[in-house]
């Protein structure tokens, strides 16, 4: 389910705790990881005229190499294939992660993400709420190295076809990492319990001999989610990435998740 999958990195101290974390992944069955940096040309275009952009992208591009290198050389230490995009592309990092990720059809895709500290930075969003809306594969976001990344798993249902599509995800890699699983749902105002839907999926987990847990938060889904992550110790967050209504206007509730969110949030559509 997920042999190969795309490490997207700006070489920060934050996204490159990701490679702390790579045992997890091998657990789970991944064999390579893909390792790519976009050298970010949005920022040149757009401060000011008489930039030698070929310039630039070749003075990024030999740093970037070397960068490259080293990273391969850490993520083979851990017996994983790893291979470099060389040359770097440039672009937008969306655009290029997205495009990379469906060009080698990837199984996930890996990133780590710095927050939002701004209001300005909230409207905006960041580069891996970007990738999260475009991606069609699963994408995991981090923030900060997490010990045992799958040991205790927070899956977030909302009773949308979404959320329950990642089931199959919540179950793989819930048995790969004999997981704990915390499945979530919060009640927002007006709204009453579906008690058969989350005993459903209750019993579908445990057919699988997964050791579950049902919780019911109230209020705000994306403060309920975080709190109770906190709260019960969980190591990653599982979810839908689909918003509804207005929700969806000001951003779904998976990107307020990434932007609070201490733990890893794994994101899919299907």
């Amino acid at each position: 389910m997920f042999k190969r999958i795309l490490f997207a990195t700006d070489f920060s101290e934050r996204s490159l705790g990701v490679l702390k974390s790579l045992p997890d992944f091998k657990k789970i069955g991944v064999e390579e990881v893909v390792v790519l940096r976009v050298i970010n040309l949005t920022r040149v275009l757009g401060v000011a005229r008489g930039i030698d952009i070929e310039s630039y992208i070749k003075a990024v591009e030999e740093e970037t190499i070397s960068k490259l290198n080293e990273i391969t050389k850490e993520i083979e230490a851990v017996g994983l294939k790893a291979t470099p995009v060389i040359p770097p592309p440039a672009g937008d990092p969306v655009n290029e992660i997205i495009r990379k990720a469906e060009e080698l059809k990837v199984d996930m895709i890996v990133m780590g993400s710095r927050g939002r500290n701004t209001l300005k930075a909230i409207l905006l969003g960041s580069t891996a709420e970007g990738v999260v809306k475009k991606a069609e594969m699963p994408v995991m976001v981090f923030k900060n190295h997490a010990e045992n990344v799958f040991g205790r798993i927070l899956y977030a249902h909302d009773f949308s076809e979404s959320a329950q599509k990642i089931m199959k995800y919540v179950k793989f890699i819930a048995k790969k990492c004999d997981s704990d699983v915390l499945v979530v749902h919060v009640l927002e105002k007006g709204e009453v319990v579906e008690e058969d839907v989350l005993e459903s999926v209750e019993k579908e987990l445990e057919a699988e001999g997964i050791r579950v847990k049902v919780l019911l938060g109230q209020g705000s889904p994306h403060k309920e989610i975080v709190n109770i992550a906190n709260k019960e110790n969980a190591t990653s967050i599982f979810m839908g990435s689909s918003g509804r209504g207005l929700r969806e206007l000001l951003g779904s509730t998976a990107d307020f998740v990434i932007r609070y969110s201490k733990i890893p949030v794994f994101v899919s559509k299907v």
